[in-house]
């Protein structure tokens, strides 16, 4: 009975001795139409993945580099089955793991297969479609090479990965899609109605401009709170500096909250806008000219800007709508924004521009 008893045992251990000589080499992985993702860190999650399943052993690298050096061959691009029956031949191993990365569209393609070295053929083969998130990359490889075999993969984090809208999290919205304009801006204001005569006015309390506009400069700082899908919900303020060009100094800085459509760079904003202003109080006399003054006598009493005038903040309301132009890593914001008139002030339209880098960041890998 012992004896039957360790005849078996010793088949089984046979059996799974003779399961664990199954070898398979991991060469190379193609992402020339993907050039987001490096194909190395692809092979060498690939080897991970299959120590991790464990049921082929992992011709290791170093013999890779070995048959390689001593035959004087090139293993990298080496995708077709001719090229890989040789190879796996030199390495002496039965199966060869190989794959590519495309972009389609929107979507990135994961293909992994898995070439027989004894027939020629390629045995098996799994391809899934995720989001284009190149810092997923390594949980996308993860999922493809369960389905290759037919290991069940997390539902949860497979949806993250697949579609968009399923999750509101910024797993399937990394920064290094949404759109971040903060950077130096520049921008060009039209002024309107009373005040446009007043900036023009030669006369005492005009201010002689050349035209009722100004250039401005400054700087925006932006920060996204929920990025979701293609849309983006951010917060800007914009310090600015105007009137450089007649010798004078107007301050300007705007609070917006608005929304952006991270594809399609369209957004909308709107907040409060407070500038800094000389204004005076007086009243206009039977000439139509503007007499300083803080008692009525019988005269209406106004406030307006006049050259005259204390310094002091004057707010408004205002309203932006603009696009991101994308070129590589830099993006062009441009946007108009107008501020309907407060007391004491006229209409004011403009045109802001700007510019910066795109600055990557690392996320962290799903596993």
């Amino acid at each position: 009975m012992k004896g039957i008893l360790y005849s078996v045992i010793f088949c089984l251990i046979a059996l799974n001795s003779k399961a664990q000589e199954v070898s398979v080499a991991v060469l190379d992985f193609d992402t020339r139409n993907y050039d987001l993702v490096d194909a190395n860190q692809i092979i060498q999650k690939a080897i991970v993945d299959l120590i991790r399943i464990n049921t082929y052993e992992v011709v290791d690298k170093y013999d890779i580099e070995y048959i390689s050096q001593r035959d004087s061959v090139n293993l990298k691009g080496c995708f077709s089955k001719i090229c890989l029956a040789d190879i796996g031949k030199r390495l002496d191993c039965d199966f060869i793991l190989t794959g590519s990365l495309d972009q389609l569209g929107l979507l990135v393609s994961y293909t992994f297969r898995l070439f027989d070295v004894k027939t020629g053929r390629f045995s098996s083969s799994a391809s899934n479609l995720f989001l284009d998130i190149p810092e997923q990359s390594m949980a996308m490889t993860e999922l493809t090479i369960n389905t290759l075999f037919n290991i069940p993969n997390d539902e949860e984090t497979m949806r993250k990965l697949t579609v968009s809208e399923e999750y509101e999290s910024m797993l399937n919205n990394p920064d290094t899609k949404a759109i971040n304009n903060t950077g130096p801006r520049l921008g060009y204001t039209v002024i309107t109605g009373k005040n446009a005569k007043i900036l023009l006015s030669s006369d005492p309390g005009g201010f002689d401009y050349w035209a009722p506009s100004m250039f401005s400069f400054g700087f925006q700082f932006e920060q996204v709170f929920i990025n979701s899908g293609d849309f983006q919900a951010l917060i800007e303020a914009i310090p600015m500096v105007a009137g450089i060009e007649y010798g004078r100094i107007v301050p300007s800085v705007s609070a917006l909250m608005g929304m952006r459509n991270s594809r399609s760079g369209w957004e909308f904003a709107i907040g409060p806008n407070i500038t800094g202003t000389t204004l005076a109080k007086g009243y206009i006399d039977s000439n139509n000219d503007f007499i300083l003054s803080n008692n009525s006598n019988d005269q209406t009493i106004i406030e307006r800007i006049d050259s005259r005038g204390d310094f002091k903040l004057s707010s408004g309301l205002m309203l932006a709508v603009g696009k991101t132009f994308k070129s590589g890593k830099m993006n062009f914001p441009l946007n108009f924004f107008a501020i309907p008139p407060a007391k004491g002030n006229s209409w004011r339209i403009g045109i802001s521009t700007g510019f910066n880098i795109i600055q990557k960041k690392v996320r962290p890998i799903v596993n």
